[in-house]
């Protein structure tokens, strides 16, 4: 049996894409592992990495990029917000 892709949960157009990326995807995240993931808020990167929301938006006040440190665990996380 081929495999085959539904247009339903696939974004198959230009215009599709750019509002997918536009409504959902506003941050970068690189983990300590390297990886790399995508937030739409910053009160969502904060319950994933253990920082504060408001941390996380003062270190960004003068930069669209910071570095964090998360106290508990100690583990360093660079986030970038896109355009």
């Amino acid at each position: 049996m081929e495999n085959q892709l539904t247009t339903e949960s696939q974004l198959v157009t230009e215009i599709q894409m750019q509002n997918y990326v536009d409504k959902k995807i506003k941050y970068l995240v690189v983990y300590p592992d390297k990886t790399r993931h995508f937030f739409k808020s910053l009160r969502e990167i904060g319950s994933n990495i253990s920082v504060d929301a408001s941390t996380i938006s003062k270190k960004m006040e003068s930069s669209d990029h910071c570095i964090c440190v998360a106290r508990v665990s100690g583990y360093v996380f660079w986030i970038k917000k896109l355009n």
